[in-house]
């Protein structure tokens, strides 16, 4: 089931990797990796405003052959970023929103809810937002949400 949430501009602070489709597993994993096992996500709990959860915050670099992918945590907007990490601004907009259970195979998830169903509930992705997360409200392996920017689907 898919909802739709107007959202005003946020903050999502933390660390990041350029990737392509087909480097995507060993890349990210890598970020994750990292984020997780080292001090990563402890730092980015000390941050102003940081709040519960964990984005996973994509946006293309090359048409749809590049992409970066940000791993961290919703921030004040003057926070200042730890070494390495960076800030992205995401304005408001119209959001398409999906929920998944732990275990959903998240490629799968963003295949279907992308290009199946937001075109059949009359929507379209605005790629002009150009940002795209994925939201996990607990633990970043358990429970997520996916997010995409929307507009009305042209008749």
């Amino acid at each position: 089931m898919m909802d739709l949430v107007e959202r005003g501009e946020f903050h999502v602070c933390g660390w990041a990797v350029d990737t392509t489709a087909a480097d995507n597993d060993t890349d990210v994993g890598a970020l994750y990796a990292d984020f997780f096992d080292g001090d990563k996500h402890a730092v980015a709990r000390t941050l102003a405003g940081n709040h519960p959860g964990w984005f996973g915050l994509s946006w293309y670099t090359e048409n749809h052959e590049r992409y970066g992918y940000l791993l961290g945590v919703e921030v004040d907007a003057a926070v200042e970023p730890p070494a390495g990490a960076e800030v992205k601004t995401l304005p408001p907009t119209q959001w398409a929103v999906a929920s998944y259970p732990a275990g959903q195979d998240i490629m799968e998830a963003w295949t279907q809810f992308y290009f199946t169903d937001i075109p059949q509930a009359g929507w379209a992705p605005d790629d002009q937002y150009n940002l795209y997360f994925e939201y996990y409200p607990g633990d970043a392996h358990g429970n997520f949400q996916l997010w995409v920017p929307v507009v009305p689907a042209l008749k």
